[in-house]
């Protein structure tokens, strides 16, 4: 049975492929889905500009011969129910999953290649990122939806009494367990990672896991005042992909703020966009 490091090397490999580079139609991941999975007949996973991500790691998968809940799979949304791992559970070689636009819906989806718990961050191997390539990904905590474990060595490693889930965090915050010391002597006598589980009940303290309502966040009306407009990427960062651009006089709904290396970034509908950006302001409020 394959590894978590044969599916890292794999997906690697594949690092700086780009579908606009691709001399055939499609990707080469769409078509091979087209061709083993879906087959004649259903839909046209192998046509120009189908995203890409969830059959890329379908892909990396099948090539390392690792089963995995959830996959072969293309559709981000219809794998959400096999999630199972919080952000602080994710290991080298699992699946993570990712919601851009703060909705409960599952947008992009990614292969774990390390997870930094004191930064709450993870850095991936993704398809059909940064407008189509596969690429290393740094990603926060804050947009994961959860994660997958492969059956690395033949066992389905996400299942089994060591799964943190919304059920165990809700007993955990009830007192179910008790109070430290004894909690953390009861979760680790019953195989739970007592770090991974004190980082869930915090998300979840905080609303941002399991599909705890989120608190209602402060919207503003800001209006674009640069006069070549502002581009609107994936993330609070120039790091991340552009999505699309606003022009000079846009007035958009931004829900949230974010302060980033002394910039200042705000979310909307469609993504983060820089407010005030190395000392100059790109939006005013409304």
């Amino acid at each position: 049975m394959a590894t978590a490091s044969d599916v890292l090397r794999i997906a690697r490999a594949e690092v700086g492929y780009d579908r606009y580079d691709d001399p055939e139609r499609g990707t080469k991941y769409g078509r091979w889905y087209e061709a083993q999975v879906d087959g004649p007949g259903g839909y046209d996973y192998g046509a120009n500009g189908v995203a890409y991500c969830a059959m890329f790691a379908s892909w990396v998968l099948a090539r390392a011969g690792v089963p995995c809940a959830g996959m072969p799979g293309a559709y981000c949304p219809s794998i959400h129910h096999s999630q199972t791992l919080s952000a602080a559970q994710l290991q080298p070689g699992d699946l993570v999953l990712f919601d851009w636009e703060d909705d409960g819906t599952d947008d992009h989806i990614g292969i774990v290649a390390s997870n930094d718990t004191a930064s709450k961050t993870v850095r991936t191997i993704e398809g059909n990122t940064g407008g189509g390539k596969v690429l290393e990904r740094a990603r926060a905590y804050s947009t994961i939806c959860g994660g997958i474990r492969p059956a690395y060595d033949g066992a389905q490693a996400t299942g089994g009494a060591t799964v943190i889930d919304r059920a165990l965090v809700e007993k955990v915050v009830n007192g179910d367990y008790g109070n430290d010391p004894d909690r953390r002597r009861n979760l680790e006598a019953r195989g739970y990672d007592y770090e991974a589980v004190r980082l869930a009940v915090n998300a979840y303290l905080r609303g941002e896991s399991f599909g705890a309502q989120k608190p209602a966040e402060a919207r503003a009306s800001y209006t674009i005042t640069t006069p070549s407009g502002v581009n609107v990427r994936e993330g609070a960062g120039k790091r991340y992909a552009v999505r699309k651009a606003y022009s000079k006089g846009k007035t958009v709904t931004v829900t949230q703020t974010q302060a980033e290396g002394g910039n200042l970034w705000g979310k909307t509908s469609d993504g983060w966009f820089a407010i005030e950006y190395q000392g100059s302001t790109y939006a005013k409020k409304a």
